[in-house]
């Protein structure tokens, strides 16, 4: 009985010891190794800013000089025999600090400080010792002196501006670097999942693009399209929602894939000049810049001006509404409401001011991805401020039509 006890923890503890390490293997992130030199106080700064935003992605697993020497440390004194952190360090990322340099600025009304960087970023592979990306990053933070705010905090406030700023460009230098590649597993609606989850470093809100590789004339060409985001991840794999279909090639196809790109944006903007009548009677333009979410949902300003006989009208509006997708994605239908201000100046230097709120419905169509028309019409319900104007618009229609840029 104690031999088949003992047969059975032995072998309990080997299952043990192989699923850790299986569980440590399976994590294949690219590790980094971060070097600052130059000012003592900006380069232990702008490392830990570094250390953070890094961990904080989930890409990427990092050490610092002093994970190295503490490792140092107690392979010396014997902890253990032999380093497994020098071990797991695949590119160095070394800084240099160039130039750094504060500088007061005052206008009659305000004073502040603006704290400038010039760090230099290599990155080495450790491997060959080559350096495979060499940039320059030049960026300024900035802090103003008001009554609660000294000049020394005002300084030091515009010094970790900077080294926020600088320790960002050096994580969008290690993205451009390292783009995540991943097999489609399978397309369900709306959704894609892939093979890859947080064992390479993908992490949610991660942006992708469908990527087809073409022959022509015997040469292999990768043509890139759509837009994917990264809604749910798990250990190995991950569930991506479609934010646009491409429209080069079919992407349920076998020979598709998705690459990182973290240059995509999780919305889309939207830019729309334009003609609107009131009544009939009024005739006016109106500019509007808004975002389109991808989850049915828009939010907007505009701003629209009438002329008319010795009156001047400007409108000043919030626009938010529920943004319906059309299958072919060429095509939407937006219900909401504009809530603003109409502002109305007289030739006789009085103006009034009425509150609005209009329900509307928009229909615009894309004939490409980032130009199109629109047609819109609502109801104005006009409020005013004081109930004594002279003036009085009243309550009326609103149609209008324009053009229309997506970015």
């Amino acid at each position: 009985m104690k031999k088949s006890c003992l047969i059975l923890l032995f072998l309990f503890s080997i299952f043990s010891l192989t699923f850790s390490q299986l569980l440590q293997s399976s994590d294949l992130r690219r590790s980094f190794l971060l070097f600052v030199e130059g000012d003592s106080e900006i380069s232990s700064s702008l490392e830990r800013s570094l250390e953070v935003k890094i961990e904080k992605q989930g890409k990427y697993k990092v050490l610092t000089k002093d994970d190295i020497f503490f490792d140092s440390i107690r392979e010396f004194i014997g902890e253990y025999n032999q380093s497994n952190i020098k071990k797991d360090v695949d590119f160095l990322v070394h800084i240099e600090i160039l130039e750094s340099f504060p500088n007061m600025n005052w206008t009659v009304e305000s004073r502040w400080w603006e704290y400038k960087l010039l760090v230099k970023s290599n990155v080495i592979q450790i491997s060959s010792g080559e350096s495979i990306s060499s940039k320059i990053f030049s960026t300024k933070g900035t802090s103003y002196i008001k009554p609660y705010q000294n000049f020394v905090e005002a300084i030091f406030i515009a010094r970790r501006n900077a080294i926020e700023n600088i320790s960002s460009l050096i994580l969008s230098q290690l993205n451009s670097l390292f783009k995540i590649k991943a097999n489609i597993t399978r397309i369900e609606g709306e959704y894609a999942y892939i093979d890859a989850g947080k064992n390479i470093g993908v992490y949610k809100g991660m942006m992708f693009e469908f990527v087809d590789s073409k022959e022509i004339d015997g040469v292999y060409y990768d043509l890139f399209d759509g837009k994917l985001i990264v809604e749910e991840v798990w250990d190995n794999g991950s569930k991506l929602k479609i934010l646009e279909k491409h429209k080069e090639f079919d992407y349920s196809g076998k020979d598709i894939y998705i690459v990182e790109n973290s240059e995509l944006s999780p919305i889309r903007s939207i830019i729309s000049v334009y003609y609107v009548n009131e009544n009939l009677t009024k005739n006016g333009v109106g500019f509007e810049m808004g975002v389109d979410t991808y989850n049915n949902f828009y939010v907007g300003n505009s701003f629209e001006t009438f002329f008319m006989k010795n009156i001047f009208i400007m409108d000043i509006n919030f626009k938010i509404a529920y943004l319906h997708y059309f299958d072919d994605a060429n095509s939407t239908l937006l219900m909401g409401a504009l809530v603003g201000l109409k502002s109305i100046f007289n030739s006789n230097n009085s103006n009034l001011v009425y509150f609005k709120i209009a329900p509307i419905i928009d229909y615009s169509h894309y004939f490409t991805d980032n130009f199109g028309i629109n047609f819109e019409a609502g109801y104005n319900i006009l409020m005013p401020f004081e109930s004594s104007y002279e003036f009085d618009l009243g309550n009326n229609f609103r149609v209008g039509a324009g053009i229309l840029f997506r970015f």
